[in-house]
């Protein structure tokens, strides 16, 4: 870096540095030279070139008439706009021009009959990232923003997409509109103008940084974390691009330093914490996780202190960031057994928000943007879905996606390509199949939910047991020939196989299957007992003695009211068997449950699962405990305490090793502990079932 040296060329405007005009970006030096940027990237900070004079009016425009006179031209930029204003630059394109405005370039969109200068508009857009703009974040323009859309669509956009300004600029996404796609356009914003209100939200203390990253995780280590993450972890959230890492084989590949250098802090991050639990598979990194405290707490802190920070100013990383965040699994003992606060579901709606912020909701393949940031927007958006659709099921939310909001179309086999032109192999894909499965699934449960799930669904099918079976048949139909859309040796039969110390299929994915068989008969179910009539209501600061009515203690008496251990009152008995057939099906998905995770081996354990399958495992818990509590009559009360029993059991074995299981294992733990009889009203042939343990099972 050279000394700061005095300027040997002044005017009215300082001008920017030999390397700042270069890159046509703002040149910062209120405190001298060197500027920020050069000093930042540790650059010759210059100011040897003058800048190159430009051509008079009158010279450029041949119809120009002397200035003053009544031609009318579009107002030229000043030099503070071009250099002050925000270049975006993609790393596959050029550095983007400033716009033409007719005065140093051809004389494109002139009319010589008049000698008026029209905004010309190039007829091609050359590719160039939206999310890698130096020094600036986008933020799409919805179709009822408070810049329209179909105003935007007439803008003189440059041949890279951008209408700059000042300290914001536009960019036309490219390739839209054409038919049934709508004009979709971004605000450009600088980095500077988020500056503020990032230090007003800030939820740390500024301790992460690159450096503060390196002293946790040297990149050697990291360089393994990354390839630990690529190959356990990617091919069931496959939410980075590794295109962008250098990693184009689909082997165990090592990404090189220089490479994850770029990489912002938070995004590598969350990478290094995710992949930390595979450490045991890398024999370098096993040793040192023996030997040295793990980091991973301190990670994931770093990550959540930077998303708040720069959601401001958000760019794709930090909503892969957010998405790994979510997924993190819990580190204290108590955190297993402990539902999720009400933050994570607010954390969800953010991650949401974001998305759409970003324009991930809206097809992207016909943009003017790069192959790979195509790819990795519908992958993103695939998974922000995801997310959305299991938790808003798994927590009885609200979803915060709506089917008209977005257009993306389904994932298929270009959307995992590596590099620019590599030609799709099915064996360099296999890894990648997963989540393609996994999103077919989530359809299915948007589905479920939206029949029986919602507010209205729930209020209008509860009580009608014909209408629910009929739905439920339908749903279980899909959910069937999803199972048969899988490949041979991804079924069930063939889980417990593994390969080199891996289930051969995410093992949470067949898991995920399951639960939503569980949903369906759940909901099959509840019309099948009747609900105990709801107490009176009484409220005591209404009854004071000024009441105009009087109060009747007698009233408050309820040993006079009927017996109500009959309850529920269950029917099977429909023309058809119906209710028989659905209880003995809900009941064969129970002992399926059970089976499942009874043989649940360490290469199960040791696969990525979502962190939403901890609420699954607590459902499972809940709806064994509703076949007993609802059992009909004594063969299905007791086949009801045996599949709980089996369930208990097997749940306090498999959470020795699994910890996953121990949300479901503290809830029906908690029901026994205070007494099934006093948690629930049992009809007598229940209660039986269950202080009569040595009744066979029917």
């Amino acid at each position: 870096m050279s000394s700061p040296i005095a300027r040997p060329y002044r005017s009215k405007r300082q001008r920017p540095c030999d390397q700042c005009r270069a890159r046509k970006l703002g040149c910062q030096t209120e405190g001298g030279a060197p500027c920020q940027r050069c000093r930042s990237g540790k650059l010759e900070c210059t100011f040897d070139n003058p800048p190159p004079k430009r051509a008079r009016l009158s010279e450029s425009l041949p119809f120009a008439q002397p200035v003053g006179e009544t031609l009318i031209t579009q107002p030229r930029e000043s030099n503070i706009t071009r250099e002050s204003s925000v270049a975006g630059s993609g790393t596959q394109s050029a550095v983007p021009r400033f716009p033409s405005l007719g005065l140093d370039q051809s004389t494109h969109g002139l009319s010589p009959a008049s000698g008026i200068l029209a905004p010309g508009r190039p007829p091609t857009q050359f590719v160039q990232s939206i999310d890698q703009l130096d020094h600036g974040h986008a933020q799409l323009f919805g179709a009822s923003a408070e810049s329209d859309p179909w105003l935007l669509r007439h803008c003189c956009f440059d041949d890279q997409g951008m209408k700059y300004f000042y300290k914001v600029h536009f960019r036309n996404a490219g390739g839209v509109p054409t038919a049934q796609r709508i004009p979709v356009h971004f605000m450009i914003s600088s980095e500077e103008l988020t500056s503020s209100v990032k230090n007003e939200t800030r939820a740390g203390t500024g301790e992460a940084t690159r450096e503060r990253l390196n002293y946790l995780v040297p990149l050697e280590y990291g360089r393994r974390l990354v390839a630990l993450f690529v190959k356990y972890v990617f091919p069931a959230l496959p939410i980075i691009s590794r295109s962008q890492l250098g990693l184009t084989a689909p082997s165990y590949q090592l990404p090189e330093a220089s490479v994850l250098e770029k990489v912002p802090v938070h995004l590598l991050a969350a990478i290094y914490a995710s992949a930390f639990p595979f450490v045991a598979h890398d024999d370098y990194l096993c040793v040192l996780s023996t030997y040295h405290a793990s980091p991973v707490e301190t990670l994931w802190r770093m990550v959540y202190e930077l998303v708040t920070e720069e959601i401001h100013s958000p760019r794709l990383a930090v909503l892969q960031a957010a998405l790994l965040y979510v997924h993190q699994q819990p580190r204290e003992e108590a955190r297993h057994t402990t539902a999720d606060t009400p933050f994570l579901w607010s954390f969800v709606g953010q991650i949401v928000g974001l998305a759409c912020s970003l324009g991930l909701h809206i097809e992207c393949r016909m943009w003017g943007i790069p192959a790979w940031e195509k790819r990795l927007r519908r992958r993103l958006w695939w998974a922000v879905y995801a997310e959305d659709k299991w938790r808003s099921l798994l927590m009885g939310r609200p979803p915060y996606i709506h089917p008209a909001e977005w257009d993306v179309s389904d994932l298929d086999e270009g959307d995992f390509l590596v590099g620019p032109r590599q030609s799709f192999s099915t064996s360099s894909c296999d890894t990648e199949i997963p989540f393609r499965y996994l999103i077919n699934l989530t359809r299915i449960g948007e589905e479920i939910h939206d029949t029986f799930y919602t507010l209205r669904a729930s209020q209008l099918l509860n009580a009608d047991f014909t209408a629910s079976s009929e739905l439920g048949r339908d749903l279980l139909e899909k959910l069937n020939g999803w199972y048969s859309s899988l490949p041979e040796t991804f079924r069930l039969p063939n889980w417990s196989k593994s390969v080199n110390g891996l289930a051969p299929y995410p093992t949470s994915i067949h898991f995920a299957y399951l639960l939503l068989v569980v949903y369906v008969y759940r909901a099959m179910l509840r019309p099948m007992a009747r609900s105990s009539e709801p107490p009176l209501i009484f409220d005591l600061e209404d009854m004071t003695t000024t009441s105009p009515l009087p109060v009747d203690e007698s009233i408050l008496d309820f040993s006079d009211l009927p017996e109500i251990e009959s309850l529920p009152e269950i029917s099977i008995s429909d023309e058809f068997g119906t209710g028989e057939a659905t209880l003995h099906a809900a009941e064969k998905c129970a002992s399926i449950l059970v089976n499942f995770t009874r043989r649940l081996t360490s290469s199960d354990f040791t696969a990525f699962w979502y962190s939403w399958s901890r609420i699954g495992f607590a459902t499972i818990s809940n709806y064994l405990m509703l076949l007993l509590v609802q059992a009909p009559n004594v063969a299905h009360a007791i086949r009801g305490r045996h599949l709980v029993d089996s369930w208990l059991q097997v749940l306090r074995c498999q959470s020795q090793s699994f910890p996953l299981v121990k949300l479901g294992l503290a809830r029906l733990d908690a029901l026994h502990w205070a007494g099934l009889g006093n948690t629930f009203v049992l009809p007598l042939h229940v209660q039986e079932a269950i202080v009569s343990p040595d009744i066979p099972e029917a």
